[in-house]
């Protein structure tokens, strides 16, 4: 399931990014620090984590957001991009 949600994220797009930074840093992170972190607007950080809180990869609490997923699905996303 989590990989069917991942295959249609583009690696190119800032929602993609995003949940990479997430999932590498395993620890909850406030939009406007995501947004510095990636050199992202802030609108369109909190706009991409709503996209994202709705398919279920990250989970948003008051002291930020977190990924949902593993680093294992995203290097295995890699892994399938890379193959196909």
């Amino acid at each position: 399931m989590i990989q069917e949600k991942l295959d249609v994220l583009d690696p190119k797009t800032s929602a993609y990014k995003i949940l990479c930074h997430l999932t590498f840093k395993g620890t909850f992170l406030k939009p406007s620090e995501i947004a510095s972190s990636l050199g992202e607007n802030s609108s369109t950080v909190r706009a991409r984590l709503a996209e994202l809180k709705k398919q279920g990869l990250v989970e948003s609490k008051p002291e930020g957001y977190i990924s949902l997923i593993s680093p294992y699905d995203i290097i295995f996303k890699i892994y399938k991009d890379i193959k196909s």
